[in-house]
């Protein structure tokens, strides 16, 4: 298989993935608890899937180093998911997946600003614009977006830009090499937070039923949420930059709305759909892929 082939189904599993989060909507669950414990069984399936991989494959071989990333994208990769499945439910799927996506920016800069990586005029300018995208897209006077959804989304911005960097940081340690290792101690990791945070929510003895409704929702989250991921930390470390990161954030987006519009006949203000031209053109300049036209 080649890399393209591989960006293609990260693109369509990262879009299936916010599609059936949009439309489960957390039917059934009994509030914040039930969310928490759906997000808990989404955690379970990441750990049977890597553990069936690593069977497949010829084991696991954890160390210490490997085990403590684990646990910090873990404990991120909860709250991640529990922000984005509480945005997906409460807002227009292509808007949140828009704002998702942006998050790279913050991984970006943190390359610039921390790590020394170089950043031309193009891709300044492209952070610029974003932000003016942003502000068009959550504009107040969007009939799409409540104050509840603006919350969780600005926790879905945060907690992914806090994914990329610890990919990031993870990939220049010497656990790089040890990736399903990693995402197998996250599994783990956040499968225990939100067990423990949904006995916490619920104020009783005992957890709360999931509905049998969900559990479709469960399994095609877990496994499209976990090959994305899973492939994504492969290919940030094969295809440049200006190619996979644009491509893959873009393309979500464009999916994603279209989609939306298709399926869930969502409608688009005139100054979000400006907005979301101006973002993908900001993702594009952001990452590159115009510096050669301004060398």
């Amino acid at each position: 298989m080649t890399a393209y082939f591989l960006l293609s189904l990260s693109i369509l599993s990262a879009t299936a993935n916010n599609l059936l989060l949009h439309k489960f909507g957390n039917r059934g669950l009994d509030g914040l608890s039930g969310a928490l414990l759906f997000n808990a069984a989404v955690s379970g399936v990441w750990i049977a899937l890597l553990g069936a991989a690593a069977a497949l494959t010829g084991g696991l071989a954890f160390d210490a180093a490997s085990v403590q990333w684990g646990m910090l994208y873990g404990g991120v990769t909860a709250a991640f998911l529990l922000f984005k499945m509480q945005a997906m439910a409460s807002g227009p799927v292509s808007l949140t997946s828009f704002i998702g996506c942006a998050s790279l920016l913050i991984s970006t800069g943190f390359g610039v600003f921390v790590l020394g990586e170089a950043a031309s005029a193009a891709q300044a300018a492209g952070v610029a614009l974003l932000m003016i995208a942003l502000f068009l897209i959550i504009s107040p006077k969007s009939d799409q977006a409540t104050r509840t959804w603006k919350l969780w989304c600005a926790g879905f911005f945060v907690c992914s830009a806090a994914v990329g960097i610890i990919f990031k940081l993870h990939q220049r340690s010497d656990s790089a090499a040890k990736i399903s290792e990693m995402m197998l101690a996250a599994a783990l990791t956040s499968a225990v937070v939100f067990i423990a945070a949904a006995f916490a929510a619920s104020g009783r003895r005992r957890l709360p039923a999931l509905p049998a409704g969900a559990w479709p929702y469960i399994l095609g989250s877990g496994l499209f949420g976990c090959v994305y991921n899973r492939l994504n930390i492969f290919l940030a470390g094969r295809l440049p930059s200006v190619v996979f990161y644009p491509t893959f954030n873009g393309a979500v987006i464009l999916l994603s709305t279209l989609c939306g519009l298709l399926l869930f006949r969502e409608r688009l203000r005139a100054r979000q759909t400006i907005g979301m031209i101006a973002g993908i053109a900001a993702l594009l300049l952001a990452s590159g892929a115009f510096d050669s036209f301004f060398a």
